[in-house]
């Protein structure tokens, strides 16, 4: 599935590349920070992904929506924004986005909204006759409702792969527990005394098992910050191992 990004922060761009790049059978073929920079990419490569912000140099990311519409480019388009605005909704839904993201916004909600669509794509693709199961299981929005509610494994040291560490894993949650917050890559690193690489492997895997969900704090210059933190729907915290 080829990808387009519509976005003027380089920071936000990259970072929405780089959750793209953790999905299977998504490649981004262009990135634009101005709607006719967007135009020219539609032109050229007709990506069947279009993700877009609102808030762009010269004209609004919504005059892009008109400007697909207009000449029939049948993209999906989730829009990626800090706009909250009614007005800004309800063209969204005029328009006929497939999902609306608020910045900041968590990995697993983007991840959400782009396997709905990757669903559709897969069903038109296989041409195969289409019923109302086929449409509940793209149309039905109770699972967003229930996204955050991952349940993670009961027993995480079962679970836990060959490449880690029990015994840094231990380590890890303690000092989790005590940060009781929001925390950084690197302050976690700073807490624990080993290696930011180190330290976003173990991370990476409390993530995807579904003991922390992460979050994205955005900054006037810089980088993006990805935090993340205990899931608060765990029903106890996988203390100790």
């Amino acid at each position: 599935m080829k990808v387009l990004i519509v976005e003027d922060d380089p920071m936000v761009a990259e970072l929405n590349q780089q959750f793209i790049e953790r999905m299977d059978n998504l490649d981004v073929v262009c990135k634009a920070d101005t709607v006719k920079k967007a135009q020219d990419c539609l032109q050229k490569w007709t990506p069947d992904l279009v993700l877009l912000d609102v808030y762009l140099p010269g004209k609004s990311g919504l005059t892009l929506l008109s400007h697909m519409q207009e000449h029939q480019y049948h993209a999906s388009v989730i829009l990626i924004t800090a706009a909250k605005d009614i007005q800004t909704v309800k063209e969204a839904v005029f328009y006929g986005v497939a999902d609306y993201l608020i910045k900041p916004f968590t990995f697993e909600r983007f991840k959400l909204a782009v396997e709905k669509i990757q669903r559709l794509a897969t069903v038109m693709e296989e041409g195969t006759g289409i019923n109302q199961a086929v449409i509940d299981h793209y149309f039905n929005k109770e699972e967003h409702a229930g996204m955050e509610k991952k349940e993670p494994a009961e027993n995480l040291s079962k679970n836990l792969p060959k490449n880690l560490s029990k015994l840094t894993m231990t380590t890890i949650l303690k000092s989790i527990q005590e940060l009781d917050g929001p925390f950084s890559v690197e302050t976690l690193a700073r807490e624990v005394d080993l290696s930011r690489i180190t330290v976003k492997k173990y991370i990476q895997f409390l993530v995807d098992d579904g003991f922390l969900i992460e979050s994205i704090e955005y900054h006037k210059v810089g980088r993006p910050l990805m935090l993340y933190q205990l899931n608060p729907n765990l029903k106890e915290p996988p203390f100790p191992l």
